[in-house]
């Protein structure tokens, strides 16, 4: 990409050797300004990926007063002339104008999914249109060294764990309704990791916060499907949805219970059975979803109890034939395999499980799982 004389308000500082700049850019402006994204034969950053762009982007048209979408990150192949704004020393960087000359070249290095975002949703919405993002650029002219920045910029970035994610998101109602559910269920009170990504093997938890909010989500849509809009669903609709999905595990299985009274026991379940694991209860959730919809024909609580008594009848040790043959576990592992593949065929084969000829199959859904 090349920009033809353009002047910036800008701070300069150098990092690790090398000069770079700091400025605020309106989102209007990234259409025409640094919209080009690095050639296939020249590629300093990952491929665009349309999907992640447009999942930004429907994330900033749902929450136009309040989104947040950090600094975008280049590379440019020259010194940038730069004038200095007064002589007052601010220690270690300058406030000035930065002016790019003409045929500076650029790569994108960090944000190219936020600045595709940007771009499509400023062309709808006017205040997008009119708020600015920040923009950091560095000097680097050699290739190499910018493929190397890309790497360095991810090796040391830590990724925040998803149940702490879930913690702090009071927008997503699902996100809300897990909340509610682990200070009011009996089956997950005091016993849900809310920060960690997972739950350690000596510890009293059943389950992570995020696996109750991803539970909870396939109640909806199945264990393959993706909640597109949530926008239609209340917190009170979801919490009373997953209360009556957790009752029906509690009645069922009394393993949870006698873990509940002893961690001792917990410890001796977690190695004999799979019905403390995340991967499972996603499996839980979907197979639920399915017969939900198999018996959607019955009232509430003869669809309640009719899953309740197909969960309590199946076999969830880790030398179950049921989740052999489904692949979910193998005899040398009986930890459930987390690959979609094998959590769709656990999901399946759970379901099969709790039919018993009394409902109605639905015709959209015989060999796809939504």
């Amino acid at each position: 990409m090349t920009n033809f004389g353009t002047n910036l308000p800008a701070i300069r500082g150098v990092q690790g050797g090398r000069t770079f700049y700091v400025t605020n850019l309106p989102n209007g402006v990234f259409e025409t300004l640094l919209n080009g994204i690095e050639s296939a034969a020249e590629p300093a950053q990952r491929p665009l990926d349309p999907r992640h762009a447009d999942q930004i982007a429907e994330y900033i048209k749902a929450n136009p007063n309040d989104y947040v979408v950090g600094a975008l990150t280049y590379a440019m192949d020259r010194q940038s002339p730069f004038t200095k704004l007064g002589e007052q020393d601010f220690g270690g960087f300058d406030l000035g104008i930065m002016s790019i000359p003409i045929g500076t070249k650029f790569h994108s290095l960090d944000g190219q999914h936020r600045r595709e975002a940007i771009i499509k949703v400023q062309r709808e919405m006017s205040g997008v249109a009119s708020d600015s993002t920040a923009v950091i650029f560095y000097v680097e002219p050699d290739l190499f060294k910018k493929r190397q920045m890309f790497s360095d910029m991810n090796s040391t970035s830590k990724k925040v764990s998803k149940s702490l994610n879930v913690s702090f998101d009071n927008r997503d109602p699902f996100a809300r309704a897990a909340k509610t559910l682990i200070t009011q269920h009996p089956l997950l009170i005091d016993r849900i990791e809310q920060l960690a990504p997972r739950v350690k093997a000596d510890s009293g938890d059943f389950f992570s916060l995020f696996s109750i909010q991803d539970a909870l989500k396939k109640l909806y849509v199945g264990t393959g499907g993706r909640v597109k809009d949530s926008s239609t669903i209340t917190e009170d609709q979801i919490v009373a949805k997953g209360a009556d999905f957790f009752t029906m595990l509690l009645k069922s299985r009394p393993e949870y219970l006698e873990a509940q009274k002893n961690q001792t026991v917990l410890v001796k379940y977690r190695s004999s059975t799979i019905l403390f694991s995340s991967t499972t209860l996603r499996a839980l959730a979907g197979a639920t979803y399915k017969a939900s919809q198999y018996y959607s024909k019955q009232s509430p609580q003869v669809i309640h109890d009719k899953i309740t008594s197909g969960i309590a009848k199946i076999d969830f040790s880790t030398k179950s034939k049921l989740f052999l043959e489904s692949g979910f576990i193998t005899l040398e592992n009986g930890t459930p395999s987390a690959r979609n593949q094998e959590v769709i065929g656990a999901t399946n084969a759970i379901y099969n499980a709790l039919k018993d000829g009394t409902g109605e199959e639905p015709q959209s859904r015989l060999t796809v799982i939504h």
